[in-house]
């Protein structure tokens, strides 16, 4: 019997490449201008950011945290941090919240859980307060009964400790909950080593991978949230 759902952020709920395309190019505009720089100075100025920041903090929340990548990023230009470093971090989050929407059928689905009293929780990575936000900007919030992020938990999916973080708030045995996410690795197999029921979502707009998984029986699909309802409305009139 169904009685919890669990929904990866990114790429589950809504498009976030478009988005996170859009607020970079704005990012680096803004930089490049305030510092009188150009866009290839810039681009390996950023990129020794990012990746001096995942190479620190390898597998935790903290190594997704932008103001970290805009404060590397003026380090290696030989730039003070403050106050550039958070005017960047502000720049990319303005562009990115603004533009937020939610995939069609999206509420659809959550008006049914809600009808059905089937509590919502939200299991992604990267950290806790940039997914705050984001939920707001979906106009979901009040939709969400639980979160759980990877710096809460410590781990990134698909590692044991984010799911059991899961089940731990829920309070509920792993069977009677459903978990949907975009990556195959990261959100379907970790959610199937905790012995929750995966669905893998892949819109139908996009290019799908075989995913490595042999036994496609042990987790659902769907490409949409209108064939999501539809599965869960006929696992609910199962129960």
């Amino acid at each position: 019997m169904l009685k919890a759902m669990i929904f990866d952020l990114d790429d589950t709920l809504y498009a976030y490449e478009p988005l996170d395309k859009k607020a970079r190019i704005n990012v680096e505009k803004f930089t490049c201008e305030a510092l009188g720089i150009s866009g290839e100075q810039y681009k390996e100025a950023y990129r020794f950011g990012r990746e001096e920041t995942k190479k620190r903090l390898p597998d935790v929340g903290a190594g997704h945290n932008r103001l970290l990548y805009c404060q590397k990023t003026l380090e290696y230009l030989g730039v003070p941090p403050m106050p550039l470093s958070l005017r960047m971090y502000e720049q990319y989050w303005g562009t990115f919240l603004r533009e937020m929407q939610l995939f069609p059928g999206v509420k659809e689905l959550f008006s049914l859980l809600e009808e059905k009293q089937i509590p919502i929780m939200i299991c992604t990575d990267l950290t806790a307060h940039v997914q705050h936000r984001k939920i707001e900007a979906l106009g979901i919030a009040s939709d969400i009964k639980y979160l759980v992020s990877s710096e809460e938990a410590g781990k990134e999916k698909p590692a044991r400790e984010i799911f059991d973080l899961c089940l731990e708030k829920l309070n509920l045995p792993p069977e009677h909950i459903w978990y949907v996410g975009d990556n195959f690795k990261k959100d379907v197999e970790g959610a199937m080593q905790a012995g929750i029921q995966a669905v893998w979502f892949h819109p139908q707009e996009s290019i799908v991978k075989n995913p490595d998984s042999k036994d496609k029986t042990a987790y659902l699909e769907a490409g949409n949230y209108q064939e999501l309802k539809n599965m869960v409305a006929e696992e609910l009139k199962m129960s």
